[in-house]
């Protein structure tokens, strides 16, 4: 429970070694480089343009994402396929590969793919645009005659079929219904070209909407073709163009194979761009070139070690950092509360001073989320998923770490599931300790008396952490007049001992005489006074518990709803086994979700309002390395 000491590295070096001092950084990964104050050494900032290496990153980035829909791989391969592997010293051997003949041939491939997919498009609304007027029995060359006659298409919504009618009478206009559904007629007209502003006006009242042909459908059709041939046309024609682009994605297939080649190349250039983007943190003169950054003191031997090839023309300062300064900060805990850490950063990194939280937390953290979701099938089922997916899936980083507190969480549920909940809605009496359903007012002390624990051990981290900083008297007497008062007024009222109501009244008395430091005697007894209302937020904090018990009922209650839904389900004939299963297994599954992201969710908020404002504060720099990044390839 505690941080990890670092130290300010400089680093002073001939201009030759540049390149491969600042490459050795990087496939190490121990320092954080930072700016130092170039004008006060006065030396000069390399500015290099990157430009060029963007653009081929971005080419390479859309070319992969391109063949990735070209690779044939099922989900469960992709999901699990390893990473292609390259060793760190070996980078320089990826850049001298003929990748760019690939990159054009996948572009063009692309491109011609994207601009059939768009003629396809297009036809296919010319098509939608005709399916109206499937029954007009006219060829579509007539629409192109110039003759005395004005033929009209256009579509009328029912409510106005009467008073087209009569409109109709009254005009000189003949018409025939084409295509009519429960909304709206599709209407093929004719009138004298003589009438045609006074038949067009009538119409516009009666909201008629025209539906004129495009160029391109009037030169599909030859003389004799009518809608259904127009389209039959357009059918052929999207059939060619799905030809070709079937033909497009086998070509893609067989470029789909050089996939790791430019995944190599992309990942090379990617920290290529990252080592010359560091440069803006060198400074230089002719011949000289230095930075600075920090690094963990235990990371010292191993940073010597691997600019020892360069010792001639390299020298490294190591000092403490200032009081002025602010360090990165690194949690330091074993091994097995790793994966807690995610919990800490979630909240923020602690300052300078303050405590890490995380050894803290954990086994409150582990007991909360097994009582909020106290289901043991839905726990085996997420621990053993997890753990499957870390041992064939091979992730790193972050995500490795989620999945192994998932696992953690997922054994506190099998657990706590066991002995107070169920397996799927299903309880094992033999096993459990505690129903919460036949007695919830002993699961709510039991998560009551959880939340006193905390809360007091909370108060606790507060006291050894003022003592730590130096801050005596408000640890002693105020911090530890509260870890007196607090379990003494409770022993007190339950057991009415005197010796209890004497060390309750001890405890308020260090917080009423030094929870207010002032000269004045008055100020500071009645702020002290003032101070002991606190007790209020105390009990508050505690109370805030008993979401335990309503997120642990509401689990089991849900499992075991789906379970007698699932049983009805069964009555149904025929079909009742099917209906049966689908409602138990996605019922679990939903309450399986939904209890894990409320118990991890509700869990988080006690640990970040109830236990961190008694202790910890927030505000620390991550710890960011100038190391290799990696989006497709395992750097090894």
């Amino acid at each position: 429970m505690s941080i990890a000491e670092v130290q300010k590295v400089q680093i002073i070096a001939h201009s030759g070694v540049k390149s491969k001092v600042l490459s050795s950084l990087q496939e190490e990964g121990l320092v954080q480089i930072e700016k130092a104050d170039f004008e006060e050494l006065e030396l000069e900032s390399s500015s290099i343009d990157v430009t060029q290496l963007e653009h081929t990153l971005y080419r390479l980035t859309h070319a992969l994402d391109s063949l990735f829909q070209w690779e044939e791989k099922g989900f469960a391969k992709r999901l699990f396929a390893e990473r292609p592997q390259l060793n760190r010293e070996k980078r320089d051997e990826v850049l001298s590969l003929d990748y760019m003949p690939v990159l054009d041939q996948v572009e063009r491939l692309v491109a011609e793919k994207n601009e059939l997919l768009s003629e396809i498009r297009f036809l296919e609304n010319e098509k939608e645009f005709l399916s109206p007027v499937t029954g007009l029995a006219l060829p579509l060359q007539t629409f192109k005659e110039e003759n005395s006659v004005e033929i009209l298409i256009g579509s009328l919504t029912q409510a106005k079929y009467e008073d087209f009618e009569k409109m109709a009478d009254e005009e000189a206009l003949w018409f025939e219904v084409i295509d009519r559904d429960k909304r709206k007629l599709v209407l093929l007209l004719l009138y004298l070209k003589r009438d045609k502003e006074s038949v067009e006006s009538s119409l516009k009242t009666l909201n008629f909407a025209p539906l004129y042909f495009t160029e391109p459908v009037l030169n599909r059709a030859e003389t004799e073709d009518k809608v259904t041939d127009v389209i039959r046309k357009i059918d052929q024609e999207i059939e060619e163009k799905r030809k070709k682009l079937s033909g497009l994605d086998k070509d893609g297939q067989t470029l789909a194979e050089h996939r790791e080649r430019l995944m190599l190349v992309h990942d090379v250039l990617l920290n290529e761009r990252e080592k010359i983007s560091t440069s803006r943190f060198i400074g230089e003169t002719e011949k000289v070139f230095y930075t600075e950054g920090w690094i963990r003191s235990s990371d010292i031997k191993r940073l010597e070690s691997k600019l020892q090839p360069y010792s001639d023309e390299v020298e490294l300062y190591f000092r403490a950092p200032h009081p002025e300064e602010d360090p990165p900060v690194i949690l330091k805990n074993p091994r097995a509360g790793r994966p807690f850490e995610l919990i800490t950063k979630l909240y923020g990194l602690p300052q300078q001073g303050s405590l890490d939280p995380t050894l803290a937390l954990a086994p409150f953290f582990f007991l909360f989320v097994g009582l909020c979701v106290s289901e043991a099938g839905y726990g085996l089922l997420v621990a053993a998923l997890s753990l499957l997916y870390i041992k064939f899936g091979k992730p790193k980083g972050g995500l490795l770490q989620f999945l192994k507190l998932l696992s953690i969480l997922g054994i506190s549920t099998v657990i706590f599931g066991t002995l107070i909940g169920g397996w799927f809605g299903f309880p094992i009496r033999k096993l459990m300790i505690l129903d919460p359903l036949e007695d919830p007012l002993s699961f709510l002390y039991v998560a009551l008396a959880l939340g006193f624990i905390q809360v007091w051990f909370g108060t606790l981290l507060g006291m050894i952490n003022g003592l730590k900083n130096k801050v005596y008297l408000q640890s002693i007497f105020v911090q530890g007049g509260w870890l007196l008062l607090l379990p003494s007024l409770v022993l007190f009222l339950g057991k009415k001992g005197s010796i209890w109501g004497i060390l309750s009244i001890v405890g308020a008395a260090g917080i009423v005489l030094f929870g207010y430091p002032s000269r004045n005697p008055f100020a500071r007894f009645f702020g002290g006074l003032y101070r002991l209302y606190d007790i209020s937020r105390y009990l508050a904090d505690v109370l805030s518990y008993s979401r335990l018990l309503a997120l642990g009922l509401a689990t089991t209650v849900i499992a075991m709803v789906v379970n007698n839904l699932s049983q009805t389900a069964l009555g149904i004939p025929w079909v009742g086994w099917l209906i049966a299963a689908l409602i138990f297994v996605g019922g679990h599954l939903f309450n399986l979700g939904i209890s894990f992201l409320g118990g991890f969710v509700h869990s988080m908020r006690l640990q970040f309002v109830e236990f961190f404002s008694k202790f910890f504060k927030s505000g620390g720099r991550p710890f960011k390395p100038f190391e290799l990044e990696s989006k497709f390839i395992e750097f090894i």
